[in-house]
């Protein structure tokens, strides 16, 4: 839209400057026909009177009015995209451009909050946009272990080996000036033993990729901006609760020792410093993925008693 809108006004300069070449050109030789060769001399002499505008016609300056206005709307528009860091792309190309997974907030949160009362979509996705941005600067450090107690084990396992395949490698990620635009769950599935809460997640964010050795950019830029959208699906064990916020004790207590541990990405225990890295205690990430054109709807999957 934004290339659309200074194409237009670079034709309109272009129109505008032509138009008062032209203007003038003609005023000079209009004067020079009908005066008789002494009038057109004078306009075509070493003055240059007929190649440039006579401030002293209204019209001449109106025409130097809008050609000043269009340069001051270029230099607004370039000033207003470069305070906002880069162009701003659809990040995977078209891939999941026309994929749809709805809001799903109120529902999902009733079903749960007949089992789980503490249960809050607002607390959930609050929860999630904090293990986003972890996991984020996690990657870029090359060290998963700040959020290792919020990944489910097999996950925490191929994310290391990627992790450690990259420092082969000698590739360092960027992820910078991290925005989330839109955070809601999508789907829930219930079964005999776990439960899966997935959340849809959007997201702005600069990408890029870096040579350990020379520091040079091999993939990606620092300007752009790129436009994310991931599933994070998340579980825990069916008899997992939300622990009462009043109480002090939100989250789960710790496996090890018992005391009450606080729900986050790091979650490790102050007490003990154990580490709780699956879903028997609460929710854990077990899946990370962008949207995909194959991505589809889990949507709502539970007993037909707790559907009711």
């Amino acid at each position: 839209m934004k290339k659309k809108i200074m194409l237009c006004i670079s034709v309109i300069l272009i129109s505008v400057i032509c138009f008062c070449a032209s203007f003038t050109a003609f005023d000079g030789n209009d004067y020079g026909g009908g005066g008789g060769g002494g009038g057109g001399g004078h306009y075509g002499g070493s003055s240059g009177s007929g190649s440039r505008l006579d401030f002293s016609d209204p019209v001449d300056v109106i025409i130097l009015i809008v050609v000043i206005g269009i340069f001051i709307i270029i230099g607004v528009i370039g000033a207003k995209q470069k305070k906002k860091g880069g162009v701003v792309r659809s990040g995977q190309g078209s891939q999941g451009a026309n994929v749809f997974l709805p809001n799903r907030n109120d529902q999902i949160q009733g079903i749960l909050r007949k089992k789980d009362p503490n249960f809050t979509a607002d607390d959930f996705v609050t929860f999630a946009k904090q293990v986003f941005i972890d996991i984020q600067m996690a990657w870029c450090n090359r060290d998963m272990s700040p959020v290792r107690p919020v990944l489910h084990q097999n996950l925490f396992n191929t994310t290391q080996r990627q992790v450690e395949e990259k420092k082969k490698q000698g590739v360092v990620y960027h992820y910078e000036s991290i925005a989330i635009n839109t955070a809601y769950l999508t789907s829930f599935v219930r079964d005999k033993d776990f439960e899966y809460l997935t959340v849809y997640l959007n997201s702005r964010m600069i990408d890029y990729q870096v040579d350990e050795k020379t520091g040079n950019i091999i993939r990606g830029d620092r300007t752009t901006r790129w436009d994310m959208r991931y599933k994070m699906k998340f579980v825990r064990s069916a008899g997992a609760l939300t622990k009462d916020k009043v109480s002090g004790t939100q989250g789960y207590n710790c496996p090890n020792c018992g005391a009450p541990l606080e729900i986050s990405s790091s979650g490790e225990c102050p007490y003990c410093g154990s580490v709780v890295t699956t879903g028997d205690y609460s929710w854990v990430l077990t899946d990370f993925t962008t949207v995909r054109n194959d991505t589809v709807d889990d949507g709502i999957r539970v007993p037909p008693e707790d559907a009711q």
